[in-house]
């Protein structure tokens, strides 16, 4: 990578725009930047590297720090760095954090880190502007143009830190550090992620097999102890046991078998006979419900004889019903035709006095046919003066128009100038309104500050008693879980005395002289063991207690982990919640003062544009002026106009004297002509329409007095017919013997004489067929005794019960004999792949333990290889460090480090001594020689090692002040020397030294001149 220019604006020290141009620079090879100190020599570098990757040269630094503290609120940090890598060149933008004032009001905002990255190949260096700036080929997204960086580049801003700019005391740590911290460091610059791999692949191989192994020889384990079994051994003796039980079994359910089919058989015969007893029951009780029902049939068969009777008049009485509608009917047509006749006569007597009101307005039409005769002659003195008229109606017209003109522009007038009197008020208002909300937003700001920090504070304060109430209840389960696991301990271990107990009593009845014994192998039995076995259930009673000892282990390594974690997490909330500070107000304050503030704001409407509003105020000045001007012109044209209607009306009036003032338009005289005819025909229409009433009314009442005399007839004839069908009625009753009362009652039971007929015949049925069947029942249980059906079901149930409990017991037995045999089977099969799975991964296991460190140096795979690269970069630095000692010194590799990282530290060999030591006893100048020529060797083997890395350009920090002169010479001019060397081998060399004979050796360069507002930057020596 070779800088063409960097500009820095509002960056640092500089608080102004600062070009500067590498191109003589680099063509010069070697230069410098010098300046006092602190006045921005390292910002330049800062700059690239931010640039770069959005990160200072110091890893620690803030972006935020960057703006400069001299520059304008208005202009924003930026810088952009051209740069060529090979035969491209490329072009990058970067903005970091920032905060700016607003667009609108008062504050400020801030603004987010942005960059993009142009690709300018082709494009000469004045060609690149602002504007201009080549192919995009990322942009906003810093990430994304930090990524497109490091691969043009081929590192990333560590590596640049390391290995491009090498500020002061960077290599001399590196030169002294511990074997670990190079270890990392020599990782970051080579490339050894093929051995980290191939490490890691080995280790996670192995591991996955051994894994395997273990987990599946833990499975057949688990399987055996879910059974219940120690191991194969006693597996076999479970099965032989598990057979044995199942011939018990099986003659024992032979035996229950039999004695369950002969108490089926006594339950069978007793349901038989019950069935009988029951049966005779069933049949007396259902006689015995109809006897109870005779009386009730009885009553049925009496009310259905009286309804045949009542059935037969039952016509007769609708006959009589209908007369009496009859009648009724008759009598209402004859009181409505009474009713009509009287309102006939009176409509005559109505009418009769209508006509005559009429007749008496007939002077009224004499009147209007004299009115209509002038209203004719009337027309004839208009249509002679009717050109007069037209020229007053045109005149009239245009005196209209012109004043309504004028009032129109009068009244907008008027409404313009109300405008500017709102609009002035309006901004008086707004001048206010604004000055508040910049109050108001710098007072939100400090409140949302306070805010935040007040809710920090109560999260942590929450977070801490949460945590402590976490751990102290964790405390107590764990207490719990140690005491249920000594308790655990104590059962196992009594239960392990009582196993051994019995074994040995066990061991001891099998004992027999000059017979070895099983245990020690001796045939001497002085002392055997002596007491009753009873050992039953103690294997299990072990294995049980051994269970829940294990599991109360496991149980409490799982709550002390558990609790420790807690405790963990509760005192880093403590030293959280310690280095907050507190609020000096309660958060619901604060939030509050937060609401109530932005309240204000948003009472405060919309943010106004006060140069608008002033200029849209002046604006409506200048049109209010026009207006005036306009309205006094429409004032004289008004009156103008006025002027000729009058004229035009006095010679109108002098032609139509003789007409009166009301009638003298067309209009007028046409419309009272109107209303005369009008008149006219409403009172002949009115005398005719009266007449016709009269006539008709008088009609209607001959035809009402018709229609009364028929109705009184109808009324006679319906009440003869009435009284005829009563007495035909009360007769009939009489005959069938039945009063009134008693044929209403009997009416409903008219309607159910054939259904009453048919459920009394079935009644009888019914009783005579349960009378029957009762007398059979009763005799089929004469000679019979009745049987305890339950004590019989009883013991039927019993023995099915037992049968069925022996029946799955020997099923059960004979499972676990399969079971067992089938587990016997898979366990064998299983173990023999496990053993040769086990053989065939031993080699991988080896060599992944071999390449991790498991070797006699405990050394690693890829700390061999970075220890290969570390050789050629110590003979890449003594090429170095040789013409800048007078040969003297050497840099070699410390065979006797540390043992997982042995060949990795470093050592000075001193020609004048022929021996070697620690890199700790070079003094303050010798120090810097070497770890200089180790920045240089280590720069050549990353280049020479990464076919993309081009490290054209290498910059140096300070330093120089520590190197020895003699009368202008000495090991300063052997460094320059070596500097020179380098930019012979087409690398460019930066310096940044406050060193005067630095300085007068390297006069090509630039200058940093500090002052009071701020750094500026200049060129120097020949490249001016």
């Amino acid at each position: 990578m070779r800088p063409v220019r960097l500009t820095l604006q509002a960056f640092g020290p500089y608080a102004n725009k600062e070009v500067i141009d590498f191109r003589n620079a680099v063509e010069a090879g070697l230069f410098g930047i010098y300046g006092q100190t602190g006045s921005g020599k390292s910002t330049i570098f800062n700059g690239m590297t931010f640039a770069l990757f959005g990160e200072a040269s110091k890893s620690e630094q803030d972006r935020t720090s960057l703006r400069s503290d001299h520059a304008a609120a208005d202009l924003t940090t930026e810088v952009e760095f051209v740069f060529d890598v090979g035969e491209r060149r490329f072009v990058v933008v970067r903005q970091p954090d920032q905060m700016r004032p607003k667009q609108r009001g008062e504050g400020e905002t801030s603004s987010a880190h942005e960059a993009h990255l142009f690709e300018a190949t082709g494009l000469s260096l004045d060609e690149i502007t602002s504007e201009k700036r080549g192919k995009i080929i990322a942009e906003k997204k810093v990430g994304v143009v930090k990524s497109a960086v490091e691969d043009i580049l081929g590192y990333g801003a560590e590596q640049f830190r390391q290995i491009v700019l090498l500020p002061q005391g960077r290599f001399e740590k590196f030169l002294s550090a511990k074997t670990s911290e190079r270890v990392a460091i020599l990782r970051d610059l080579f490339d050894v992620s093929l051995y980290q791999a191939l490490m890691a692949d080995l280790k996670e191989k192995a591991a996955e097999a051994e894994q395997q192994v273990r987990e599946e020889r833990a499975v057949c384990a688990g399987r055996l102890k879910a059974e219940g079994f120690e191991s194969t051994d006693t597996l076999l003796e479970g099965i032989e046991t598990a057979e044995i039980a199942v011939q018990e079994r099986s003659v024992v359910e032979a035996d229950i078998k039999q004695q369950a089919l002969a108490a089926e058989t006594a339950f069978r015969s007793a349901e038989a006979v019950e069935a009988k007893f029951f049966s005779s029951e069933q049949a007396q009780a259902k006689l015995t419900v109809l006897t109870g029902r005779e009386a009730e049939f009885a009553a049925i068969a009496n009310r259905m004889k009286q309804a045949m009777r009542a059935r037969l008049i039952v016509d007769l009485e609708e006959q009589l019903l209908a007369a009496r509608q009859d009648v009724k009917d008759a009598e209402t047509k004859l009181a409505e035709a009474t009713e009509a006749q009287s309102q006939a006569r009176q409509k005559v007597n109505d009418t009769t006095e209508v006509l005559t009101r009429e007749e008496a307005r007939a002077p009224e039409v004499e009147a209007a046919r004299k009115r209509n005769d002038d209203l004719e002659r009337f027309a004839g003195v208009i249509e002679a003066a009717s050109a007069s008229a037209e020229a007053v109606e045109a005149a009239l017209n245009a005196q209209r128009i012109a004043h309504a003109a004028f009032e129109k522009s009068k009244e907008q007038q008027q409404k313009l100038r109300k405008k500017q009197d709102d609009q002035a008020t309006m901004l008086k208002n707004a001048r206010n309104t604004e000055s508040k909300r910049g109050e108001l937003t710098r007072a939100h700001t400090h409140l949302l500050t306070q805010k935040k920090a007040a809710e920090d504070f109560a999260k942590a304060e929450a977070g801490v008693r949460s945590a402590k109430a976490v751990f102290e209840k964790e405390s107590a389960v764990s207490a719990e879980a140690l005491k249920q696991e000594a308790d655990a301990r104590a059962s196992y271990v009594a239960a392990e005395q009582a196993l051994a107990a019995a074994q040995a009593l066990h061991l001891a009845t099998k004992l027999e002289n000059d017979a070895p014994c099983p245990v020690c192998g001796s045939t001497d039995h002085p002392s055997p063991a002596t007491g009753d076995i009873e050992n039953a259930g103690r294997d299990q009673a072990f294995r049980e207690a051994r269970a829940r000892l294990e599991k109360a282990e496991r149980a409490a390594r799982e709550v002390s982990e558990k609790l420790a974690g807690q405790k963990a997490t509760f005192e880093a909330r403590k030293e959280t919640f310690s280095s907050l500070e507190q609020p000096t107000d309660t958060l619901a304050a604060i939030v509050e003062k937060v609401r109530q503030t932005e309240a204000d704001l948003g009472a405060l409407g919309p943010v106004v544009n006060l140069q608008e509003a002033e200029a849209a105020l002046d604006a409506l000045g200048n049109q209010i002026a026009d207006l005036e001007t306009e309205t006094e012109r429409l004032r004289a044209e008004a009156e103008t106009c006025s002027n000729a209607a009058t004229e035009a009306r006095a010679a109108r009036d002098g032609k139509l004297e003789a007409v009166p003032e009301a009638l003298r338009t067309q209009s007028a005289l046409a419309s009272a002509r109107e209303e005369t005819s009008r008149m006219m025909n409403a009172l002949f229409e009115a005398k005719a329409k009266a007449e016709a009433q009269m006539k008709a009314a008088r009609d209607a009442a001959l035809s009402a007095d018709a229609a009364l005399k028929g109705a009184e007839e109808s009324v006679s004839a319906c009440r003869g017919r009435l009284e005829k069908a009563d007495a035909t009625f009360r007769t009939r009753l009489s005959e069938q013997e039945l009063t009134d009362e008693l044929f209403q009652s009997l009416k409903p039971a008219i309607a159910t004489i054939d259904s009453d007929s048919e459920s009394v015949r079935a009644f009888e049925a019914q009783l005579n067929e349960a009378q029957g069947a009762a007398k059979a029942a009763a005799s089929a249980i004469d000679d019979l005794m009745r049987p305890d059906l339950l004590v019989l079901n009883e013991a039927h149930e019993a023995a099915a019960a037992a049968l069925s409990k022996s029946t799955e017991e020997r099923i059960a037995a004979s499972n676990r004999v399969d079971q067992l045999e089938k587990l016997r089977k898979s366990l064998e099969e299983a173990m023999r792949k496990l053993d040769e799975a086990e053989v065939e991964s031993g080699p991988l296991r080896k060599i992944a333990a071999l390449a991790n460190g498991d070797n006699p140096l405990n050394l690693k795979l890829e700390t061999y290889a970075i220890g290969a690269m570390f050789d050629r970069v110590l003979e890449a630095a003594n090429l170095r460090l040789g013409p800048m000692t007078s040969s003297r010194y050497q840099l070699e590799r410390d065979t006797d480090g540390g043992r997982g990282s042995r060949g990795l530290g470093i050592q000075v060999f001193d020609v004048h001594t022929g021996k070697s030591r620690g890199t700790d006893t070079l003094s303050g100048g010798e120090t810097f020689i070497a770890a200089f020529a180790l920045a240089l060797g280590l720069a050549d083997v990353v280049e020479s090692a990464s076919g993309k890395v081009r490290l054209d350009t290498i910059f140096i920090d300070e330093g120089f002040g520590s190197l020895d002169t003699e009368n202008g010479s000495g090991t300063l001019e052997q460094v320059l020397n070596v500097m020179n060397s380098l930019v012979k081998q087409s690398r460019v060399v930066g310096l940044i030294s406050h060193v005067p004979l630095v300085q007068e050796a390297i006069p090509n360069g630039f200058y940093v001149r500090k002052c009071r507002t701020g750094s500026a930057i200049e060129v120097r020596g020949s490249m001016g």
